[in-house]
């Protein structure tokens, strides 16, 4: 999800892009008339062509490792309504098969931009038919653009080349992470494990590691992982969370009603200690909030009002000055998600804008205003801004160059042999998040962020902002952004 993004300013400059599609489309036609294909087993039908398809690439050089990990995708699983259209074997290509695989062969084209290595690939894929005379030559052009251009071609090297990064980092340090999972005190370790797990989710990569270790711990010891610590912050999320999140998304079985009355005592517990929770306690109540949800547990309007209560004495600059950027933005998170952002005093909303915005540098964003760039920091003000339609405020602000040189500090210095450093693995987390903003807000303003980061700048003038990106006969995926929860939408 972190190339949409690329793909979409591709789409855009290159002329003879449909092309590509069409020729795509055609080689696949004749691979796949011979597979056999049931229309009662759709599971089955899928499993057969991607096979067939993953030798095809692995053929024309391709990584079987890259190829595995596209088809393990969880867009490759079937919605009803998707069920009802496909007849036929091409019909299932095209409803659930071809906007992956135009991705693998895109994400080729953007190595090709950057690396010359790539070349032998990209002549195996002109002989077969899969890449038009008339798309090499448009491609030859815009590298010859970048090779004129060394800043922005090492804008793009770098850019290209997080992916493979991260998940280098990982695998290498794989039999580390997995150790991770023998958990002995969840207060040192699931929160840990949560971050990195999120980030191997991140990329689907999944399948590369084993979890059966937390899965174990997390079904037999949830009378220790089922608690509440001091200190909780955006970086460090409850322990309880961490272990709910794991379990759901490992498919773990647990004690859901028991979940649920940790949960009410939770509640009665913020009641009694806190004044304002939603400004004394944000991080742990936008826990609480993200738990609820997970274990299906509503509360009254009453009792939501109570979490949200706060006096204007909590919105003087002197005490929101006091608060992380990060939490000043779930704030107000929080009070859209559960439905009182237009029930408070608007000085109070602008008073948290207001200081928000004394954080936006030309360098980056400040997790306080006499802080540090934070990634975390970055992630929550372009969320913030996406929320409330306002990114074309910040399109002065290069806070892409910011978020990419982060990244590549932090994979350089993190080390899971010895003591994790678990800041470093959630600004890792938070840049990855940012890097899903940027790429699949698709906005006019967000594109613009990444053409001007990565192209030269004749690119950007050149009428790439006055074509539209085409939605409704989308090519590769165009995943989307939940505009409050930030949840990716496939």
């Amino acid at each position: 999800m972190i190339f949409q993004g690329l793909y979409n300013i591709l789409d855009l400059y290159l002329n003879e892009s449909g092309i590509f599609y069409q020729n795509v489309d055609q080689y696949i036609k004749k691979k796949i008339d011979d597979i056999p294909f049931d229309m009662k087993d759709l599971d089955e039908s899928l499993e057969f062509i991607l096979e067939n398809l993953k030798n095809k690439l692995i053929g024309l050089g391709l990584s079987k490792t890259e190829i595995e990990n596209k088809f393990s995708d969880p867009f490759l699983t079937f919605e009803e309504i998707e069920e009802n259209n496909i007849r036929s074997a091409f019909d299932l290509y095209k409803e659930k098969i071809a906007p992956i695989f135009y991705e693998i062969l895109l994400e080729k084209i953007v190595d090709y931009l950057v690396n010359s290595e790539v070349a032998p690939l990209m002549l195996n894929l002109k002989s077969q038919g899969l890449l038009p005379l008339e798309f090499i030559m448009e491609l030859r052009k815009l590298k010859t653009k970048l090779e004129n251009n060394p800043e922005k071609m090492e804008n793009l090297r770098k850019y290209v080349n997080i992916k493979n990064k991260i998940m280098q980092k990982f695998r290498q340090n794989k039999c580390e992470i997995e150790r991770l999972e023998d958990i002995r005190d969840p207060g040192d370790k699931l929160q840990l494990v949560y971050m990195i797990y999120r980030i191997i989710n991140f990329f689907h990569l999944e399948r590369l590691f084993d979890f059966s270790h937390i899965e174990i711990y997390l079904e037999n010891n949830i009378d220790e992982w089922l608690t509440s610590v001091p200190l909780i912050t955006l970086k460090n999320p409850d322990i309880y969370f961490c272990g709910l999140y794991l379990a759901t998304n490992l498919g773990v079985e647990i004690d859901k009603e028991e979940v649920k009355r940790f949960l009410l005592e939770l509640y009665n517990e913020f009641i009694d200690e806190f004044d304002a929770p939603i400004i004394e306690a944000t991080d742990q109540i936008y826990y609480f909030y993200k738990s609820i949800k997970m274990i299906n547990l509503d509360l009254y309007e009453e009792e939501i009002e109570n979490l949200m209560r706060a006096d204007s004495s909590f919105f003087e600059k002197d005490y929101l000055r006091s608060l992380e950027t990060s939490q000043l933005v779930v704030i107000l998170k929080l009070y859209k998600l559960l439905g009182f952002y237009e029930k408070i005093e608007n000085s109070k909303i602008r008073a948290i804008l207001d200081e928000i915005n004394k954080r936006i540098t030309p360098e980056g964003i400040l997790q306080y205003r006499d802080g540090i760039i934070s990634s975390e920091a970055s992630y929550y003000v372009l969320f913030n801004a996406y929320m409330r339609d306002e990114l074309e405020y910040l399109k002065n602000f290069r806070i892409l160059n910011s978020v990419v040189e982060r990244i590549y500090r932090n994979l350089e210095i993190i080390d899971f042999c010895r003591n994790t450093n678990f800041d470093l693995v959630s600004e890792i987390f938070y840049s990855c998040e940012s890097l899903k903003l940027f790429n699949c807000i698709e906005t006019k303003e967000m594109i613009f962020h990444l053409a001007r980061y990565l192209f030269p700048e004749e690119i950007l003038g050149n009428g790439l902002f006055r074509r539209e990106i085409d939605r409704e006969t989308a090519n590769f995926r165009h995943l989307k952004v939940n505009k409050l929860t930030g949840q990716t939408i496939y």
